[in-house]
């Protein structure tokens, strides 16, 4: 958890959180409810985002979101509110040069790659 300017403390979800509450994980849903009645502020970053969207579309539709991009239906999964509306919960930390600055030192020193290496930065 980092602090913010305020008295508010973030607290980071990695996208496997997120795909696991996506799949009715009790733990997982029950971690949510938990961190939404607390003074805690949900955060992502761009990188969890993409990997939850990438995911979501797999378990909708039980193929490969290449697949269904190819197909021309990414439009038909991804709806004007859904997943939009659970992943508005959470406040976006956009990936900025100095997060990808300190990824780059992790990757090389933690043997990461870099979706991960960027996810650990932000965190930092």
């Amino acid at each position: 958890m980092k602090k913010t300017g305020t008295s508010s403390e973030l607290i980071f979800f990695d996208s496997s959180v997120l795909i696991e509450g996506l799949k009715g994980n009790p733990s997982a849903v029950s971690l949510f409810e938990e961190i939404l009645n607390s003074n805690l502020v949900p955060v992502i970053n761009d990188i969890v985002f993409s990997e939850f969207i990438f995911h979501y579309i797999a378990l909708k539709t039980g193929v490969s979101p290449f697949t269904i991009k190819k197909r021309g239906e990414i439009g038909n999964v991804i709806l004007t509110e859904e997943p939009k509306d659970f992943l508005n919960q959470f406040h976006v930390l956009l990936t900025d040069d100095e997060v990808l600055e300190v990824s780059y030192g992790l990757m090389r020193k933690h043997n990461l790659l870099p979706n991960d290496a960027i996810i650990l930065a932000t965190c930092l």
